[in-house]
């Protein structure tokens, strides 16, 4: 899969608003989709598949990127990068991905994939609810 920089920047940007700024994943992606009339419907595809993929599981990316809260861009950015490397795809020769340690992305995320919490991304207040 060949990714582009603008694309990838929308998703980080969309991001930003959901995790930082408090949007609603729907009304930040939708926000961001029509900032470029020229996308077509796989760029669109790609940046909303993307985000909600990483909101989905941020505990779990953001554990494997070593991010905490509030996330600064170059936050969101390894969270991407991390995003890519658990998907199978070549990370791009960018200046946001120098240095992207692909061998440890893989085996942090062997390692966290044992423990329910952060294979499953859940919340501890869901996790402590679903035991009861």
């Amino acid at each position: 899969m060949r990714f582009h920089h603008n694309l990838v920047q929308a998703t980080v940007d969309a991001l930003h608003n959901i995790f930082n700024d408090g949007k609603y994943a729907d009304q930040a992606i939708q926000k961001i989709l029509k900032r470029d009339t020229r996308w077509g419907s796989r760029d669109r595809g790609f940046i909303a598949e993307t985000t909600y993929d990483i909101v989905r599981y941020k505990r779990l990316y953001a554990e494997i990127a070593n991010v905490h809260e509030p996330f600064k861009p170059v936050d969101l950015w390894r969270m991407t990068a991390v995003w890519i490397v658990l998907k199978g795809h070549a990370v791009p020769a960018w200046e946001e991905y120098y240095n992207t340690p692909e061998r440890r992305i893989k085996g942090r995320f062997d390692e966290l994939s044992k423990n329910r919490v952060f294979r499953e991304s859940l919340p501890d207040w869901m996790d402590e609810l679903a035991l009861k």
